[in-house]
């Protein structure tokens, strides 16, 4: 018993394959596929966001941790609702190509925030502890700085 040959196969002639599309001409079929979003729609999807960052925000930002029986306190519910808002608040921004429209996120963020921590006849609840001041003022804070970082962005794509 011997090894035997491999069989050999006709030879093929060479198909021709279909031109491959350059990666501009595929944005541009991408680009015309969908109208652009009217201002009025890319302000409410903004507001939107930023309402449901808010509402997710708030109720996250009171988890910490204790540490040194109590001594210690490291807001980590708070940390982790503010790098929601920047999350949000960037791809709002670069979607819409404007930096403007990360201030009405986070305004409305705000603006949620605010409101969630009101109580009937009494101060509100969010900054009686370093989770709510950490978030409230927070959200004041990365909100100019996500503006900024996404303007930074976009004109550097130009």
């Amino acid at each position: 018993m011997g090894a035997q040959p491999p069989e050999q196969q006709p030879e093929q002639e060479p198909q021709h394959q279909p031109e491959k599309k350059t990666q501009r001409q595929t944005e541009n079929k991408l680009r015309f596929s969908l109208p652009p979003p009217r201002r009025w729609a890319i302000m409410a999807a903004a507001a939107g966001a930023g309402i449901g960052s808010g509402l997710l925000g708030t109720s996250l930002h009171g988890h910490a941790w204790f540490l040194n029986d109590g001594q210690t306190i490291l807001p980590f519910g708070a940390a982790l609702a503010l790098l929601l808002l920047v999350s949000v608040g960037l791809f709002v921004g670069l979607w819409s190509k404007s930096s403007w429209i990360v201030v009405l996120c986070g305004a409305a963020a705000y603006v949620t925030a605010g409101v969630l921590s009101l109580q009937l006849g009494s101060v509100g609840i969010i900054t009686g502890n370093l989770q709510g001041n950490v978030w409230l003022y927070g959200i004041a804070i990365a909100t100019p700085l996500t503006a900024w970082l996404v303007n930074i962005l976009l004109k550097s794509r130009k």
